[in-house]
């Protein structure tokens, strides 16, 4: 494997606007140009979107996956639950049922595919952009009593209303999804200053010496902190402390720098990019230096030129200091919510972008 973890690969649902119970599974590196694709708006989509049941909303988007092949895994096997074995109602039993499936029984269906064995240790986040889909989610959650596990992130976003966990995560549409390396671009630049000159530097945990460009280094994601390790030293010592010996892949740990809880697929996709894709990379601090520079100078250029010394001091008066500018910002307008899906459903499946 020579490519870096994709910024973003993630799985969704289609729901239809003017017939709510067609819906459309399927999966995407870029949510925002497939919702685009679907609706017509750019060239590609699936061809049993292309019809009277158009404009589609994106309703649910799960992203997280660690590789295009598990997403497309997990695709598979959300489009046919009763042929997969992530979804057998018991173990080794796998029962084939042709027919519709209500939002209802998606749903159902995801939450098992989430707790399957094969995909309830990873990082995934289920994000949902339909008041009514993500009240239907958590009434099938209150109703089944099992809640997912603990690194899985449930972000109720659009027209939802604020979650437990506030506005963090929040994005307000699909065309705000994040589909590159962006949020990264902090993290990668500071991986690039303290490894840049290894010499002095040592790992935090074995506190032997680095070599970055021997070795698998991974940096603390923590913004202040200058913690690196190696990976193997790093990837013990989270296992270890997870106390589970069925565990290969860690999820997350404390960092034995800063001790901040710190996930291990954000480390892993700063790694990859940094070890198997440096042209992205020198093209992310270019640009980075760009924007320093041209701050630097508008900075520059805003500071008054420095006046000639009074040569009377006792003629000196003191400026006054109640120039400051304050901001206002409105708030957020409330939003209707949409009507609930019809009992009917109709779901169309096609093959993956």
């Amino acid at each position: 494997m020579d490519r870096p973890i994709p910024p973003l690969y993630a799985c969704y649902l289609l729901r239809s606007v003017p017939k709510p119970a067609a819906l459309y599974i399927g999966s995407t590196p870029h949510p925002p140009r497939r919702l685009a694709q679907h609706n017509g708006v750019a060239k590609g989509g699936a061809k049993k979107t292309a019809n009277d049941k158009r404009p589609w909303e994106m309703v649910i988007v799960v992203a997280g996956f660690m590789s295009r092949v598990s997403a497309l895994q997990f695709e598979w096997a959300w489009q046919h639950p009763h042929d997969s074995r992530h979804t057998a109602t018991e173990p080794g039993q796998i029962t084939k049922r042709r027919g519709r499936r209500s939002l209802t029984a998606i749903l159902g269906d995801l939450h098992r595919l989430l707790l399957s064995t094969g995909f309830c240790s990873a990082p995934l986040s289920i994000r949902f952009f339909a008041a009514d889909v993500y009240r239907a989610w958590t009434m099938w959650i209150d109703r089944d009593g099992r809640a997912l596990p603990p690194r899985m992130k449930t972000i109720p976003d659009g027209d939802c209303p604020v979650g437990p966990g506030g506005e963090d995560g929040r994005v307000g549409c699909v065309d705000a999804i994040p589909v590159d390396a962006a949020p990264m671009h902090d993290y990668l630049e500071k991986a690039h200053f303290l490894l840049d000159d290894p010499e002095h530097l040592q790992c935090q945990i074995c506190r032997g010496e680095v070599s970055p460009a021997e070795e698998r280094i991974v940096v603390c994601p923590q913004p202040h902190c200058h913690g690196i390790s190696h990976l193997l030293c790093l990837s013990a010592r989270f296992l270890h402390a997870t106390r589970d010996p069925d565990q290969l892949v860690p999820t997350e740990g404390a960092c034995p720098a800063c001790h901040e809880t710190v996930s291990w697929a954000l480390m892993m996709k700063e790694l990859t990019l940094r070890t198997r894709d440096a042209k992205t990379v020198q093209k992310i601090l270019r640009k980075r230096k760009k924007q320093s520079s041209r701050l630097a100078n508008s900075r520059a250029t805003s500071v008054p030129a420095e006046e000639p010394k009074n040569p009377n001091p006792s003629d000196d008066v003191p400026l006054a200091d109640d120039w400051t500018e304050q901001l206002a910002v409105d708030s957020d307008s409330s939003i209707e919510l949409p009507p609930p899906p019809s009992q009917r459903t109709e779901i169309v499946i096609s093959d993956s972008e």
